[in-house]
């Protein structure tokens, strides 16, 4: 199977089991993610894991868990967990007989990626992001119009993961705005956030 094939099954993977679980993108978080990890039987454990590795996914005899940095911000975390619901519902025999290790990214680039491409979809459907997008109206050629964006966006995602899909949407250049501090400009274009404000 090609690298393209690849993806696209994932995201067909990633439609269905929305389907499935009745995901709507804007209720879509943490909540409703554990109730999916719930009904698959699959349990998450807080671990202080490596810096590089958000989370990892174990299955062994059927006890499936995912162990998950603590500490992570809100849509890093949604996204790292959904990652790992790809591992669980393609990799799971592969990775109980020892064939592939979750975390070794280099060894596993086209599986962890794979993972990646899976997790946005199912998060953001890319004709929906693209809809969405083209209805705000926003000509992308400056930072503040990412930050708009994101502002009005409806799913629970990072600046990274707007960009990467913007990239791959051919609406920027790869590259185009990785060195913007988003969150440093989103506050000075609208301000500090009230529950971030000292009391």
């Amino acid at each position: 199977m090609s690298r393209r094939a690849y993806y696209e099954e994932l995201q067909q993977l990633a439609h269905q089991k929305r389907a499935e679980h009745g995901v709507d993108t804007a209720s879509l978080g943490l909540r409703e993610v554990r109730s999916i990890f719930k009904k698959e039987g699959i349990r998450i454990d807080h671990w202080p894991l490596p810096r590089k590795i958000k989370a990892l996914y174990m299955c062994d005899d059927g006890d499936c868990s995912v162990a998950l940095q603590p500490n992570l911000p809100y849509e890093p975390k949604l996204f790292a967990l959904i990652h790992e619901l790809k591992h669980h519902y393609r990799d799971r025999a592969a990775l109980g007989a020892g064939v592939i290790h979750c975390g070794d990214y280099d060894a596993n680039e086209l599986i962890e990626k794979g993972a990646e491409v899976f997790a946005a979809e199912f998060i953001y459907p890319e004709t929906e992001f693209a809809d969405d997008f083209d209805a705000l109206g926003l000509a992308l050629r400056q930072p503040s119009d990412v930050v708009e964006f994101k502002r009005s966006c409806k799913a629970k995602v990072s600046y990274r993961f707007i960009c990467k899909r913007l990239e791959r949407l051919g609406r920027i250049s790869p590259g185009q705005f990785d060195d913007i501090q988003f969150q440093k400009l989103e506050r000075e274009i609208h301000g500090v956030p009230f529950y971030l404000r000292r009391r």
